[in-house]
């Protein structure tokens, strides 16, 4: 997605539009994003802690971020082994279980639920878009490729608030040498409240 599109649509300018961020200034205190790759969404959340987690450490140097945040280095489907539970207000998973198989995608939402307070939030590409390219070439092709396809329902049987909405994906350059993709996709936009 673009830089563009990640500010106009953050996490939480997404939910509040839909009524679905029920959070004022300051109660957001901490958040982790989880595969925070190059994007570090969590930039958008009003927060004074941010902690990045990736496996891939060259998108660290080149994170571009005006608020502090963190970054640590290891494998976002063993999670529960650096992270305790509750420790974060906000668990985010930005375009990351896509790139994981089936069973991994599903263990790593429990794992964000379990280290989460507040709320899990996840982003991803409704069904399969091809993916195994890293094209703004620092190395990272096998941690780009998508392993998964979701849908919307998937979210809702595990108690998830989904939203569903358009998105048309840039055509100069793309991440997979199949030429003849539809840019016009879908993303879904995923919350889980965990406070009663």
């Amino acid at each position: 997605m673009s830089k563009e599109d990640w500010k106009e649509n953050s996490i939480q300018n997404i939910f509040t539009r839909a009524n679905l961020w029920p959070w004022k200034e300051g109660e957001i205190v901490s958040v982790l994003d989880v595969a925070c790759g190059l994007s570090l969404k969590s930039k958008y959340i009003p927060a004074q802690i941010r902690v990045g987690v990736d496996i891939y450490d060259e998108y660290f140097k080149h994170i571009e971020s005006d608020v502090p945040y963190v970054t640590v280095k290891y494998d976002v489907p063993k999670l529960n082994e650096i992270f305790m539970p509750k420790s974060f207000d906000l668990v985010i998973g930005c375009d990351i279980i896509e790139h994981l198989e089936k069973d991994e995608g599903f263990e790593l939402l429990r794992q964000c639920e379990e280290i989460a307070r507040k709320a899990v939030i996840s982003e991803n590409p409704r069904g399969h878009i091809p993916q195994d390219i890293d094209i703004l070439g620092y190395g990272g092709d096998h941690w780009q490729t998508h392993r998964s396809a979701w849908e919307p329902e998937e979210f809702e049987k595990l108690g998830y608030k989904v939203l569903v909405r358009d998105y048309t994906m840039s055509n100069k350059q793309r991440h997979t040498t199949i030429t003849d993709i539809d840019p016009h996709v879908q993303m879904i936009d995923a919350i889980k409240f965990l406070e009663s």
